[in-house]
């Protein structure tokens, strides 16, 4: 491999936009056991990674910006935003700078 990112808690698949990979530590326990419910229950908060697709470096994340876990679903992205959804229902956009 070319470079490996950081440990992610229950990863949701990556975004590539532009450069730079997008990566959601989802913060729940991928038990196949536990119901969604109980999920949420024992998860953290799910955080989004901006990594630079050629070398991995953080570019920039989402701290506690986001406040409920992410199970599975990936970030999503168009027209300078990245979209991540979380298990209760809320979408967090996070605006990217547009190249000049």
């Amino acid at each position: 491999p070319g470079w490996v990112s950081r440990d992610l808690v229950s990863p949701a698949p990556p975004l590539v936009m532009n450069g730079i990979l997008f990566a959601v530590s989802g913060g729940g326990p991928s038990a196949p056991q536990l119901t969604p419910a109980q999920r949420a229950q024992q998860a953290r908060p799910a955080v989004l990674y901006a990594l630079d697709a050629s070398t991995g470096k953080e570019l920039w994340n989402s701290g506690t910006s986001i406040a409920a876990p992410v199970f599975g679903v990936g970030p999503s992205g168009g027209d300078g935003q990245v979209y991540v959804v979380t298990y209760d229902g809320t979408v967090y956009a996070f605006g990217m700078p547009m190249e000049k």
